[in-house]
């Protein structure tokens, strides 16, 4: 779980660097990450006013990436914008902690804000794609599997397709 003492924020602006252990944010390899390599960055702004805090800030971790070509394991560092807005107690269900409409209900008797799914939500949102090792990565020959990076295959270029042809015709 990442999250912030209440009792450390103090009313108005306040900045804080976080170090969290990458296992905190439960990203599994569903999203496309491999592993995480490093602990979670956190650098936020934060604005606490009454009964309200806004969080603005960036995340950033380093991650293993399977290579969308030739499926390679690659390291690459990933970062995301932070945007989370806070209510205190005003419309927190029964004590309990949720979330309504992108804003994060905490209650009155709360200690700390769990930021956890709002870090991990934009971590995996701004995923490549197609993550890629490298822009000219050649990718895997589909014919023999051939890493076309380390070597090149003697595989014959696919025969010609006449399911096609009707297609040239047309003009």
């Amino acid at each position: 779980m990442i999250k912030i003492e209440l009792d450390s924020i103090p009313d108005g602006p306040s900045h804080f660097d976080l170090v969290q252990d990458a296992c905190e944010l439960e990203i599994g390899e569903d999203t496309g990450i491999v592993s995480l390599e490093s602990p979670v960055r956190l650098a936020l702004d934060i604005m606490r006013s009454s009964g309200e805090i806004v969080i603005r800030g960036r995340v950033g971790v380093d991650a293993t990436l399977d290579c969308g070509r030739c499926l390679k394991a690659y390291r690459a560092e990933l970062e995301a914008p932070l945007n989370i807005m806070c209510i205190l107690g005003e419309l927190a269900p029964d004590g309990v902690e949720g979330c309504r409409d992108g804003v994060i209900e905490v209650p009155t008797n709360a200690r700390y804000i769990d930021i956890s799914d709002e870090v991990r939500s934009e971590l995996v949102v701004r995923l490549p794609l197609k993550p890629l090792c490298d822009a000219a990565c050649k990718g895997l020959c589909a014919s023999c599997g051939a890493d076309l990076n380390e070597t090149s295959c003697t595989c014959k270029p696919d025969e010609h397709d006449s399911r096609w042809d009707v297609l040239k015709k047309i003009k």
